[in-house]
């Protein structure tokens, strides 16, 4: 099936950007529709899950998230480590960079779980999550306070975090998909 951007406008530019899009596609049950869109634009982000396979440990982090806010809900959310990929950064330099900065975490080999859309019918954004063994022993390093962010990071068994995921303490997308990929196995417990 074929379809084209005909024309794309920026709303607003700020801490996100909003467009308008215009598109043409084919239909299913053919001819073709015109369609306009607004896509709340952010960039790419990465979401990394923290596995110390010895002592079968996850690391998630809680933060402050002004979505649940907005709604006068709970909005400290737990989460896994994860963040805004930079202009031209490498998904698993992100990877990295985030594990440091938001709980001084050395992470070992990334492996690549996938590439998934936060929402596709509202934004581009992709997620790209990875899966990385660290230490929860070994001293954290200094964690790199943002001025903007304040990250609590926190080691909790594997079994735990599932749980969380099915209780509602973790009521975000990303650290559920995340965790339910990586611990696919044992995510009926």
């Amino acid at each position: 099936m074929r379809w084209r951007l005909e024309k794309q406008e920026t709303l607003f530019a700020g801490f996100f950007r909003m467009e308008r899009l215009h598109i043409w596609h084919e239909r299913f049950a053919g001819g073709a529709l015109r369609i306009q869109r607004e896509l709340l634009e952010r960039g790419d982000a990465v979401g990394v899950v923290i596995h110390d396979p010895a002592r079968d440990t996850t690391l998630l982090v809680e933060q402050f998230r002004p979505g649940p806010a907005k709604r006068n809900e709970h909005p400290w959310l737990i989460e896994i480590v994860a963040g805004m990929l930079e202009p031209g950064e490498d998904p698993e330099d992100c990877a990295r960079r985030e594990a440091l900065e938001e709980a001084g975490c050395v992470l070992h080999a990334l492996r690549r779980l996938g590439v998934i859309y936060a929402s596709p019918g509202g934004t581009s954004e992709r997620f790209f999550l990875y899966y990385a063994e660290a230490d929860s022993t070994a001293p954290a390093q200094e964690a790199a306070t943002d001025a903007d962010e304040d990250v609590r990071a926190f080691w909790v068994p594997v079994d735990e975090a599932l749980a969380m995921c099915h209780d509602g303490r973790i009521r975000s997308a990303l650290p559920i998909m995340a965790l339910a990929f990586a611990f696919s196995m044992r995510w009926g417990t």
